[in-house]
């Protein structure tokens, strides 16, 4: 009879492990340093056999949560010992910026991984001796200052100076780092020579215009274009677009993802628009 009270009214520590979403191994460990101990205990033949009180469950979430955040064990201890409303509240204050800190942290690796994942996504589907039309939907980007090469300042010199500059927001450079050109005409003179750098933090307070892009791919080490920006001039020239703004170019697989560094894939995307000589087709949607 006795027991069948314990079944109804107490858990044992493996249903209550079950109940909590706590392992056991954890709590026999909150149990050995007198954080959270058993309800009660239930007689047995041999020792004593720990039950647990369902209502124990509220107090086991919160010390799981605190030890999680790295709150030290003996400070979760006292506050249990010693609780108080007022103890409580402290503690809790003091352990929310440390976890908004922390939202924020996985926020931006989230987006981090979900910006790369996106140019992995495009660069396994594109079509590399394709040039095509596509509606590009408007994208925050961070740019960076004028470039200003010189005899003895070259690209990874600027480009060492785009990512340690003073930005506003300040620049993540966990981003993938672009090429800018104010034109066609410029990107064509000094194709592995941008007239800026961009990254595609979307904290950024610039923008990627959405719009027409027209969009090709070549595959060489940093700096090689292989002729694509003549074969992408050609084909403006030959379906009556007209290029109308910047153009951008992005390494959608580089050393990250592939080991031989003469076949990174460099997307280019240059912006138009449609004349009256354009030949009538329906632009692709963009990633």
């Amino acid at each position: 009879m006795e027991r069948k009270i314990y079944d109804k009214d107490y858990l044992t520590i493996k249903e209550f492990s079950e109940f909590s979403g706590i392992p056991i191994s954890t709590l026999q460990n909150y149990d050995r340093l007198g954080i959270l101990r058993p309800g009660m205990f239930g007689p047995r033949k041999k020792g004593e056999r720990r039950f647990y009180s369902p209502t124990q469950v509220t107090m086991a979430k919160m010390v799981r949560v605190l030890s999680e955040m790295d709150v030290p064990l003996k400070t979760i201890k006292s506050m249990v010992e010693t609780r108080t409303p007022e103890k409580l509240l402290k503690l809790l204050r003091a352990n929310k910026e440390v976890a908004a800190g922390g939202i924020r942290f996985y926020s931006d690796v989230f987006s981090v991984i979900d910006t790369f994942i996106g140019l992995l996504v495009e660069g396994i589907s594109a079509t590399e001796t394709e040039i095509a039309v596509f509606e590009v939907p408007a994208r925050q980007i961070l740019l960076g200052a004028k470039n200003n090469y010189t005899e003895t300042v070259g690209f990874i010199r600027e480009y060492t100076r785009f990512c340690g500059a003073t930005h506003d927001p300040k620049l993540n450079t966990s981003y993938p780092v672009g090429g800018h050109w104010e034109s066609m005409d410029a990107f064509i003179g000094e194709p592995s020579r941008p007239e800026r750098f961009f990254s595609l933090d979307p904290n950024g307070r610039q923008q990627k215009a959405g719009g027409l892009y027209l969009v090709g791919y070549t595959r060489g080490y940093y700096g090689e274009t292989n002729g694509l920006p003549e074969k992408i001039a050609a084909y403006a020239e030959k379906n009556g677009l007209e290029f109308s703004g910047p153009v951008y170019n992005l390494y959608l697989q580089d050393e990250l993802s592939v080991v031989d560094p003469g076949q990174y894939l460099l997307q280019v995307s240059a912006s138009v628009t449609e004349t009256g000589r354009a030949p009538s087709f329906r632009p692709r949607r963009h990633f």
